[in-house]
């Protein structure tokens, strides 16, 4: 119970900092004795600075003293790593970065890529002016389904990982813990934490770049599946005759939705169109074409609309099931969707009587904002949320 009190009361204080210990007492309905020792336990253990106020008491009786949270008590480190780059950040508990770096995945993916990580993350502590016993872990998002009990990543396509034990590779190189998830699934963290779905319960993050992704946050907590693989609605089908019928699949292992509406599919709609061959797929990528459909171009709006229109279908069968207060669209083709955005909503609001909010995230770093969250999610310490 005293531990259960503390974590209350720590948790009360991130969110309203500069309350006293009797506000504190009566917001908690903890009694004030009580909440007056923890409180100076809390201090003690360095996760509470108090500070006199500045007005006397109603009673005109001595300055009550304010108590706030040490945001820089602890610090943890957010890893994204994606099939192109790994980007990862050092931040403090209020998730304000201190030092990121990014370099490339594929030059280093044969070479001990989960050495180079752990040199980059001492290299991070140490322009930080910090060292080990600060940090509380590590968070990972990778994009690949993962097992995030036993910390393997049991397939990760762009980085060519089958049942790699990547968590167990990290941690015998650093000195504190290591989580891991989807890379979407810590997406919706980062939202969760500093987005669009900040003090919402239940969120819909959907991802678009090479395929699309979806992370389900229910009840406040983050929806895995019985296998860890929910979320993966790029396997959904959106046009059963279509679905039927042989339809060109993106890459080995990506599923319909995947190959309709993720980039590499609108590239090579375009190529087609163009009669063009494949070695000419760089000039050609997604967010170009949809450049050229908001500027007016026939062909390339044709294509865009046709692959939005997949989305809008697969938006309306997520939304019946889950019922999110809010939709949040991230990922790389996310910055294309601005001018296209009002066309997927109405076509949501034909189908769908049920009301939820539809956005594109706005939040930067949201990739390893949400590895970060991941560390507080899942580490057992009077932080974990």
């Amino acid at each position: 119970m005293k531990f259960i009190n503390k974590k209350k009361i720590l948790h009360y204080i991130q969110e309203n900092p500069g309350h006293s210990r009797t506000e504190i007492a009566k917001a908690l309905s903890i009694s004030k004795p009580t909440i007056s020792k923890l409180v100076d336990e809390l201090i003690n253990e360095g996760w509470f600075r108090e500070k006199e106020s500045t007005s006397s008491s109603s009673s005109g009786g001595r300055r009550a003293f304010q108590i706030y949270f040490k945001h820089n008590a602890k610090y943890i480190v957010g890893v994204d790593i994606g099939g192109t780059s790994v980007e990862m950040a050092i931040m403090n508990l209020r998730g304000d970065l201190i030092e990121k770096v990014v370099f490339s995945t594929q030059k280093y993916l044969s070479k001990n890529l989960v050495q180079v990580i752990a040199n980059h993350i001492h290299s991070l502590i140490t322009k930080s002016g910090l060292d080990n016993s600060q940090i509380l872990g590590v968070g990972l998002g990778v994009p690949g389904i993962t097992d995030v009990e036993k910390g393997l990543v049991f397939d990760a396509p762009s980085l060519g990982w089958k049942q790699y034990p990547l968590v167990k590779k990290l941690g015998e190189l650093l000195s504190f813990p290591v989580y891991v998830d989807n890379d979407v699934n810590v997406a919706a963290l980062g939202e969760q934490w500093k987005g669009a779905g900040k003090d919402k319960r239940n969120i819909l993050q959907i991802t678009l770049g090479t395929g699309v992704g979806c992370g389900m946050i229910i009840n406040g907590q983050l929806y895995r599946g019985s296998s860890f693989a929910a979320g993966e609605i790029g396997y959904m089908v959106t046009d059963r005759h279509a679905a039927e019928e042989a339809y060109d699949s993106i890459f080995s292992g990506y599923g319909f939705l995947d190959s309709h509406v993720g980039g590499p599919s609108i590239t090579k709609r375009m190529l087609k169109h163009l009669g063009t061959g494949d070695e000419e797929s760089d000039d050609w990528p997604a967010k170009k074409i949809f450049e050229m459909a908001i500027a007016g171009d026939e062909n390339a709006l044709n294509i865009v609309q046709d692959a939005l229109s997949h989305l809008g279908f697969a938006l309306i069968n997520v939304i019946s099931i889950v019922n999110p207060e809010c939709v949040i669209i991230g990922g790389g083709l996310s910055k294309s969707m601005h001018h296209f955005l009002p066309d997927i909503k109405l076509t949501i609001d034909k189908h769908l009587p049920i009301e939820a909010s539809v956005t594109i995230t706005t939040l930067e770093d949201v990739a390893i904002l949400g590895a970060a969250y991941l560390v507080l999610k899942e580490h057992d310490s009077i932080l974990q949320v």
